[in-house]
């Protein structure tokens, strides 16, 4: 007798397996996008973090007594001083120093932190008083880099400007 045919369990086996095939090739597509939205994500971020860095170089330090200098970041302040760099919590605190391009999707946050000559943190001071401008030698810029929908960190990186422009 010649067989002619499929039997039934022959082609539940060959659904099933073209099934499990179809099914990896979706879960890797799935994967792969989702590889590729991180990777966007992440490449805006560094553009951003670049974006922030030179426009905090590009600010002038002027002399001793000149001005205020207000533009490197926020002074975030604890009751009546000024906060240390590891007090800061960059989901609460801060400003939004995003570019309007990128406020739905990426917050930029800036933190200043004055240094004396000595290089102490400029502590005892009020951040209702403008002492602490004579008193600064160097900057310290904390950037955050900051996903909006969930706050999630994506970058950090502190830089530091001085008097005699060194970096």
């Amino acid at each position: 007798m010649v067989k002619k045919g499929l039997t039934l369990i022959e082609v539940v086996v060959a659904i099933f397996l073209m099934a499990i095939v179809i099914a990896a090739g979706i879960l890797l597509l799935g994967i792969n996008l989702n590889v590729i939205k991180k990777a966007n994500e992440l490449t805006i971020a560094t553009a951003l973090m670049q974006y922030t860095i030179e426009d905090i170089k590009n600010i002038d330090f002027p002399p001793i007594y000149y001005d205020t200098q207000y533009k490197f970041g926020d002074r975030p302040h604890n009751g009546s001083f000024y906060k240390q760099p590891e007090e800061i919590d960059p989901k609460i605190d801060g400003n939004d120093w995003t570019p309007d391009y990128y406020k739905n999707d990426f917050i930029v946050k800036r933190f200043d932190f004055r240094y004396a000559p000595n290089g102490d943190f400029i502590l005892n001071v009020s951040y209702d008083s403008k002492q602490d401008t004579d008193l600064t030698a160097r900057h310290r810029v904390d950037i955050y880099i900051l996903r909006r929908r969930d706050k999630y960190i994506l970058l950090k990186k502190p830089i530091y400007r001085t008097r005699d422009g060194l970096y």
